[in-house]
């Protein structure tokens, strides 16, 4: 694979079953394309949660290390840059399932329908724990979205 940015060429070996650990964004631009059957993923909500805040009564305890959040004014160019990459990636029997919250619901799809992916299933994982709040409606689901490159023939495993 050649990186056009620094002008220099390496090879990168994706090994069956396998995680790589990184930013995404970083580590899925040395994945040749249309080397991937399946991608699940789960891409930061733009809540505002800062680690050091009670968000949803959450604490930064619970933080993973290196979690960045996107602000709400860069999620739309944010999902777009991420998918164009998936979409990329994929092989053309690929699919994707990408989790999301309701408040950029909005930005998934339409990123999902300018990136080329055609949405075949709208799921919704109800769950009753976590999140409390004192001004406004519990949000106790989340969305997860079944796309994929070609309608007619697509990775699926019940």
């Amino acid at each position: 694979m050649n990186d056009n940015s620094g002008g220099h060429s390496f090879q990168i070996h994706i090994k069956t079953d396998s995680i790589y650990l990184g930013d995404a964004l970083s580590l899925i631009k040395d994945v040749p394309a249309e080397t991937i059957d399946l991608v699940v993923t789960d891409p930061p909500f733009a809540i505002d949660f800062r680690a050091c805040r009670n968000n949803y009564n959450r604490s930064g305890c619970h933080v993973l290390d290196g979690y960045r959040e996107v602000l709400p004014e860069e999620y739309r160019t944010f999902t777009f840059t991420w998918m164009k990459e998936v979409y990329r990636v994929l092989r053309p029997h690929g699919s994707m399932y990408v989790f999301s919250g309701w408040n950029r619901l909005k930005d998934i799809l339409e990123g999902l329908d300018q990136s080329g992916f055609i949405t075949m299933n709208h799921l919704i994982w109800k769950y009753q724990f976590g999140v409390f709040t004192k001004k406004k409606y519990v949000t106790s689901h989340y969305h997860i979205l079944f796309a994929v490159k070609d309608p007619d023939h697509y990775t699926f495993h019940r």
